[in-house]
């Protein structure tokens, strides 16, 4: 056990894990402790023999009353939401307007519980670093993604494929001296637009240029009818799918919003390549709303899936909407499995619907999964002991909450009925909103509270 010196924050209460089980385990009285380099040291229940020692501590004065945090009776932590898509594009007076809207957007994003985000930025070298600032000064994740693009595009916004080539290196050069940690807050991502606005050539370099720096590689793939028609008509009859493999843009560091258009041989390919999906249900049900993303069919051929918000594609800067709309969908898509289910064999006892537990796993750790954050040290989507401390604290039933419930009494005079925690859990994925949320930690440090 840690120290006394050596910790940041306790924290008891109620204490929601998501697992790779693809759902979450809702644990009541639990005792959270973190390190100082914002990482879980302890995660028990508070009535075991360890967390005794640490109680006893916060008890003796040894560790500061502001350090321990009891989440209360209608309250509990959860990891931090993590935004697979999401797009933010100031190319006019960066260091001016862009300065303006992205300290507005991070905030946003932290107030809806975002601790991480995937973005797509803007052509401009410049104003993506001021993003990427942006995320650094309120100390949330960010893998910011420079947009390259030469070809069917306005006047305006494009670039020739050298200098796309040429800018996108020197973005990733500038993106690690801006946060050289070894654990950046901060990445650059390799970001063709999508396969209509980029040439073969380009879309050579780039792949060139995410092998020679390991850098991510993040892109919109099978959005909608139109995108699927015009791909294979540009390419011979191929899709965006088997050219981007082609060349070398599909593997284990890369993520493709939407893919809403995804064959079973298509999703075959992305599980064999490693290859994550950005799930923006809300965003396709403007831009594609022939078809949903075949999320089932991707979770069983084994792709990993997260959540993301694609605004202003969706109108939604948090996940809290995606989510309850990821459920929905996936209940349309249910009722008529006979024309949507895509390939494999016909398994009537697996429903294509989602729980509402399977949508939280979609915004933390499916997320944070999708994105790579799960791979290395961070371990970012859990609260179990190792992971970097990214969470927030939910608390309901205050005066402006929108999450009410009614205990039962006993008309003899007995316990009657309680509203279990379970259950205020799902009231709140239900109607909760950025009112109940007090407050947002990443890697330990507390970034948001009200």
């Amino acid at each position: 056990m840690l120290a006394a010196g050596d910790i940041e924050w306790i924290f008891r209460g109620t204490v929601i894990k998501p697992h790779s089980r693809r759902s979450v385990d809702i644990c009541e009285d639990q005792l959270i402790v973190v390190d100082k380099k914002g990482y879980i040291a302890h995660s028990a229940p508070a009535g075991g023999a360890e967390s005794a020692v640490v109680l006893d501590l916060v008890e003796k004065g040894e560790v500061a009353k502001d350090r321990f945090v009891e989440l209360g009776a209608d309250g509990w932590l959860l990891p931090g939401f993590v935004d697979t898509h999401t797009e933010s594009r100031i190319d006019r007076d960066p260091n001016g307007l862009g300065k303006r809207v992205y300290a507005r957007l991070v905030q946003r994003l932290l107030q809806n519980g975002t601790t991480a985000a995937s973005v797509f930025g803007t052509i401009s070298v410049e104003a993506n670093l001021v993003l990427a600032q942006a995320f650094l000064d309120a100390g949330i994740r960010g893998q910011i993604g420079k947009v390259a693009m030469d070809q069917h595009s306005i006047p305006t916004y494009i670039e020739t494929t050298s200098s796309s080539l040429s800018a996108t290196r020197t973005f990733i050069e500038r993106m690690r001296a801006l946060d050289a940690a070894s654990q950046p807050l901060v990445e650059p991502v390799i970001t063709p637009r999508f396969v209509p606005t980029c040439s073969l050539e380009l879309l050579r370099g780039l792949a060139d240029l995410a092998r020679e720096t390991g850098a991510r590689v993040q892109s919109h793939m099978c959005e909608s009818e139109g995108m699927v028609a015009v791909c294979r008509e540009m390419l011979g009859g191929k899709s965006d799918v088997e050219v981007l493999d082609e060349l070398g843009l599909l593997h284990d560091r890369s993520l493709m919003a939407h893919c809403t258009h995804s064959s079973a041989p298509d999703l075959a390919l992305l599980a064999r390549t490693g290859t994550s999906i950005a799930h923006c249900p809300l965003s396709n049900i403007y831009f594609s709303a022939e078809r949903q993303l075949p999320l089932r069919e991707a979770w069983d051929a084994g792709v990993r899936v997260g959540l993301g918000s694609d605004i202003s594609g969706g109108y939604r800067v948090g996940l809290d909407e995606n989510m309850r709309w990821a459920v929905g969908v996936s209940r349309l898509r249910e009722g008529r499995r006979a024309e949507v289910r895509v390939g494999g064999k016909e398994e009537k006892s697996k429903s294509l619907a989602i729980s509402w537990k399977e949508a939280i796993y979609l915004a933390t750790l499916g997320g944070a999964q999708a994105l790579g954050l799960d791979r290395d040290a961070r371990r970012v989507g859990t609260l179990d002991v190792g992971a970097a401390f990214d969470a927030q604290w939910i608390e309901v039933g205050g005066p402006a909450s929108r999450v009410d419930w009614f205990d039962l009494e006993d008309e003899e005079g007995g316990e009657g009925r309680r509203v279990t925690t379970e259950e205020k859990v799902e009231k709140w994925w239900s109607n909760g909103s950025e009112v109940d949320r007090k407050a947002v930690w990443v890697q330990g440090r507390r970034v948001y509270s009200q």
